[in-house]
């Protein structure tokens, strides 16, 4: 049964946490007494491997500053075990973050490691981790097919895209428009969200008028908004991220289009990464994500009062992949003492763990180890002075299939 741990910053009573730590006591000398008395003694070493350089560097120190914050609140110690972070930069290539892993494994000898933005380097080191039964936490990623490797190591707390885009699908049906065209960039990421929205949208009943792919790094959307335009759809749903992003909504608005009809996105269209450069033309885009600083819940406001406090901006939805992460470490070990030698228990820990994150209701789904979560239909709007994203509908506990959905 695991353990009921505060919130970082709780007050604990002195007799409850001396009960405890008798109770643990009693447990490690009923038969784990050597190992983990000699390990508990070590730190507690956990690999960072992101992209802490090029276009996704302000995403991984995002999520380290997460990560950070969450240790910080709790002394940086997990059960009586030190914490020391070893971080490694994947520079977003997969096989070198295969060789940083390895070196973290093999060298550094972590006991678990967690991150990995980029969906391609995530799914290069599945086969690593399944064979060398590496403790791997991803915190970042969301490509599908990470749902479905049946690795029993690994773990994502971060979402699966279908999540957020095929919710939206639904949703966008059910309430804006039954047609739309799909614009998103030409890459496996682009094309892997327009077909996740699909799954939604069109099982729901929706048709899909026209699929416009522009390439990574377009400069000029003009002949691409100029086919929207002369088709004049109720509707588009677009997938566009970073500098993209930001050209792109400014260019809709320009064009004419941003009046003539709705524009709903994935929710990384309109993040925290570049609305202010986006400004007032990203203003009544909707969009779904699974986190917003917006959120009214008493954990995110104190993550997003804590996160200004400590780095004087407001939490992205990467900051929050992070702060979970570093949660559910700190949740699993102290269920099993710190004892991350015992991997089978590690993993049953995780599975057994409900929470209330930033971003909501938080448990992992037992077929996939990918989170249960709402997804949130978010609007672009002046929220208190800023242009922030404000929830406008909830959908709850989305579970992905059990299966790889076809």
């Amino acid at each position: 049964m695991i353990r009921s741990i505060p919130t970082p910053g709780a007050a604990v009573p002195r007799r409850r946490f001396l009960q405890a730590g008798a109770a643990g006591s009693a447990l490690v000398l009923g038969g784990y007494a050597p190992a983990l008395l000699a390990q508990s003694k070590a730190p507690l070493k956990i690999g960072v491997l992101n992209s802490f350089s090029k276009v996704f560097a302000a995403l991984a120190a995002h999520n380290l500053n997460g990560m950070n914050l969450y240790f910080d609140g709790i002394g940086n110690t997990i059960a009586g075990r030190k914490i020391e972070l070893i971080r490694e930069d994947d520079e977003i290539n997969p096989q070198v973050g295969l060789t940083k892993m390895k070196k973290l494994v093999e060298s550094d000898r972590v006991d678990l490691v967690t991150g990995v933005q980029a969906s391609n380097v995530a799914l290069a080191l599945i086969d690593y981790v399944r064979q060398s039964k590496t403790f791997f936490l991803c915190s970042g990623a969301g490509v599908g097919a990470l749902s479905y490797v049946n690795v029993p190591t690994f773990f994502r707390c971060s979402f699966n895209g279908w999540q957020a885009h095929s919710a939206l699908g639904t949703w966008m049906f059910q309430n804006v428009a039954r047609e739309c065209i799909t614009l998103a960039s030409d890459f496996a990421g682009g094309r892997d969200t327009v077909l996740e929205f699909k799954l939604g949208f069109q099982r729901a009943g929706g048709r899909i008028i026209k699929e416009i792919y522009p390439p990574l790094g377009t400069n000029d959307f003009s002949a691409y908004l100029a086919d929207v335009r002369s088709a004049k759809p109720p509707a588009t749903f677009s997938f566009f991220a970073g500098s993209d992003a930001t050209r792109y909504v400014k260019q809709y608005a320009e064009y004419g289009l941003k009046g003539a009809m709705k524009s709903v996105a994935s929710g990384f269209l309109v993040e925290s990464d570049v609305l202010p450069a986006q400004g007032r033309d990203a203003l009544g885009i909707v969009s779904a994500l699974h986190y917003t600083d917006t959120l009214d819940n008493p954990e995110n406001r104190k993550f997003v009062t804590d996160y200004r406090a400590k780095y004087k901006e407001y939490p992205s939805v990467y900051s929050e992949y992070g702060y979970v992460a570093a949660r559910c470490i700190h949740h699993s070990l102290m269920a099993i003492d710190g004892n991350t030698q015992d991997k089978d228990r590690m993993r049953a820990a995780m599975l057994a763990m409900r929470f209330n994150a930033p971003r909501g209701p938080f448990r992992f789904n037992p077929a996939t180890q990918n989170p249960i979560h709402n997804i949130y239909v978010r609007e672009v709007a002046e929220v208190q002075g800023r242009i922030a994203n404000k929830v406008i509908a909830t959908i709850p506990e989305v579970r992905e299939p059990d299966n790889k959905p076809t």
